[in-house]
């Protein structure tokens, strides 16, 4: 953008897909960046544990005392086999929910902007048994949800628990949106479709079911979208452009969630 103001932005999980393809974007605006990242990283840090977090919130707070621009949570994974059920709450949801709150002075300082990715599954996933999503934005207690789910069984690999963590997490932004613009710092949520990135190879359901719906702006242009699709959508929620933006949720998934569920605004 033509006369725009060189910012400091946090990525997190920015070292491949969607957040890498955003690190590339700010940056090609003249943007400083910082990746958090569990490695190949600036700051590499397990987002899922509470030292994890501690110490990248300390290490941003080295590197920008002046204040951010914008923040991106952006990392997540997939509720797949080799994660505990509990890991994946605390990748997702409190890792994204800490570092968010953590960094909130520094956003603060520059009246930045902070945005968060969920999942367009919010939209149309189908809830029922073992689905936390409420216990994470009324009770918020990590030690205790954990030892919860962690009596679960693997349900569908896991994707009932990372369903609630991208569920809790849009109502969370949702929650914390209007106090947060009370004091200058917007904050929203991008939900992607079906994105061509690692996470979505773990999913197995069928193609014919929810998630791999065709998307109807990419008919027979093929099933998923690039990262850089969704990089745009995050990018422009941190960039000054997006100054009147808060408390929103949206959908970067083609039309997808408006196809299999028109009369759900989330």
């Amino acid at each position: 953008m033509e006369g725009e103001k060189m910012g400091i932005y946090v990525i997190t999980g920015g070292s491949k897909g969607i957040g890498e393809k955003t690190v590339d974007l700010l940056r090609s605006h003249g943007h400083k960046t910082i990746n958090i990242d569990i490695d190949g990283g600036d700051i590499n840090a397990d987002l899922g544990t509470p030292e994890g977090r501690a110490e990248a919130i300390s290490q941003v707070h080295v590197l920008c005392p002046d204040g951010l621009d914008g923040l991106v949570c952006n990392h997540g994974i997939a509720g797949i086999p080799r994660f505990k059920l509990s890991y994946v709450l605390s990748v997702n949801y409190f890792g994204a929910v800490k570092i968010i709150e953590g960094l909130f002075d520094l956003l603060k300082m520059k009246s930045g902007k902070c945005v968060a990715t969920v999942s367009g599954a919010i939209a149309y996933a189908t809830r029922g048994r073992y689905y936390v999503d409420e216990l994470l934005t009324n009770c918020g207690d990590e030690e205790r949800i954990c030892r919860l789910v962690d009596t679960f069984p693997l349900c569908e690999d896991g994707e009932i628990i990372y369903f609630s963590s991208k569920i809790a997490l849009a109502n969370w932004v949702r929650r914390i949106a209007p106090s947060w613009a009370a004091q200058g710092v917007n904050v929203n949520a991008v939900a992607p479709g079906a994105v061509a990135t690692t996470i979505m190879h773990n999913f197995k359901r069928p193609v014919a079911e929810s998630y791999y719906y065709p998307m109807p702006a990419m008919f027979k242009q093929g099933w998923t979208m690039d990262p850089a699709d969704v990089a745009q959508a995050l990018a422009f929620l941190v960039m000054p452009g997006a100054g009147g933006i808060s408390g929103a949720i949206l959908f970067c998934d083609t039309g997808s969630a408006a196809l299999i569920n028109p009369d759900k605004q989330l």
